[in-house]
């Protein structure tokens, strides 16, 4: 029997979820009067030893545990079930920083930044219109044996769930697509009340923007921060081998004090622009989104350290004009860098 404990976020590990994901899943399973403990074991697992601390649960091992359950529970829709026991303390910190989120635009890009804290199977990226949001949702090509319908629906809904409590109750969603398939979309269709489509490239929930910018009535604008901090420090710590964290420690420490582009980062880390290019794509990553992440770290940084002009922040942040500036910041958190320090003081 494996032990669920033994597995930790690293890359040299197997991909994994946060245990708490896995003792949801068990008290949707015993909602049906059914033994999670059983089923959990039929899988290889120890459920008991999932209540350690920081312990994970192997993605395979969840697979199964899916498609005994489903047998069991006759519910090929048990990801409803799921949601209806969920809380935001089920993701842990990540929970805590999505509801302490200003609006629900705040807290997507808090669940796209740290999406692999709860499991790190699928790569996570937002896709932005004039009129949409999308979180999406890709299965890495490694990993594409482990995805099912039935895990991958009870995570968009209990993302919605979550998503719907910061917005109080006015997140409309236009679509949710599904790698995979059921024999009926109506239920979902029901719960996310939207077209679900199936058989689609990528699993994507898409949100309609005019209903993800309402501030909530009590952000916690200090926590979230300091959350924000804590799953940072905590993924660096799993994921010291990863190329694409040596190049953010790169980009943080120099982006302040001189020009940096990608060749001089590849010259840093002694190798080739085409190499580097290569294992960050094949960490799901590319060079401009690190980038991207980074600046907005940093502006949000010295934005509401306050001694800093919004002209100083732009420049230092490399962009050639202030405007430039703010239609960047506005991308990353959904509002003007003034309002934004406004907002946090």
């Amino acid at each position: 029997m494996t032990d669920a404990t033994a597995i930790d976020s690293t890359p040299s590990q197997p991909p994994s979820y946060l245990a708490s994901w896995a003792l949801l899943v068990a008290q949707a399973i015993d909602s049906y009067g059914l033994d999670s403990q059983q089923i959990f074991q039929e899988a290889g697992a120890d459920l008991t030893r999932l209540k350690k601390n920081d312990a994970r649960f192997p993605c395979q091992l969840m697979a199964k545990v899916w498609h005994i359950a489903v047998a069991r529970s006759h519910d090929p829709f048990i990801a409803i079930r799921v949601a209806q026991c969920f809380k935001p303390s089920v993701y842990g910190a990540l929970g805590m920083t999505i509801v302490a989120s200003r609006h629900v635009y705040d807290a997507l890009l808090r669940v796209n930044r740290f999406a692999s804290f709860i499991g790190n199977a699928h790569v996570s990226s937002l896709l932005e219109s004039q009129t949409e949001l999308s979180l999406v949702l890709s299965s890495k090509p490694a990993e594409q044996p482990l995805s099912n319908i039935y895990g991958m629906s009870a995570t968009l809904c209990c993302l919605y769930k979550i998503l719907t409590d910061v917005s109080v109750g006015k997140l409309k969603i236009n679509a949710v697509h599904f790698e995979h398939s059921l024999a009926s979309s109506q239920q979902l269709e029901d719960f996310f009340d939207c077209p679900v489509f199936y058989g689609a490239s990528s699993n994507k929930i898409v949100l309609d923007k005019s209903s993800i910018f309402s501030l909530q009535p009590f952000p916690q604008n200090q926590l979230a921060c300091a959350l924000d901090h804590w799953l940072e420090k905590h993924l660096a710590s799993h994921h010291q081998k990863l190329l694409s964290t040596r190049v953010q420690k790169i980009l943080l420490s120099q982006l302040l004090y001189e020009d940096i582009d990608l060749t001089k980062v590849a010259s840093m880390l002694a190798m080739s622009v085409r190499a580097l290019q290569r294992k960050l794509q094949a960490e799901g990553t590319v060079y401009s989104k690190l980038l991207d992440d980074c600046r907005k770290k940093l502006s949000i940084e010295l934005i509401l350290d306050n001694r800093h002009q919004m002209s100083e922040v732009s420049s230092m942040m490399g962009f050639s004009d202030q405007s430039n500036f703010t239609r960047a910041f506005k991308r990353w958190t959904g509002t003007t860098p003034l309002n934004y320090r406004d907002c946090t003081h």
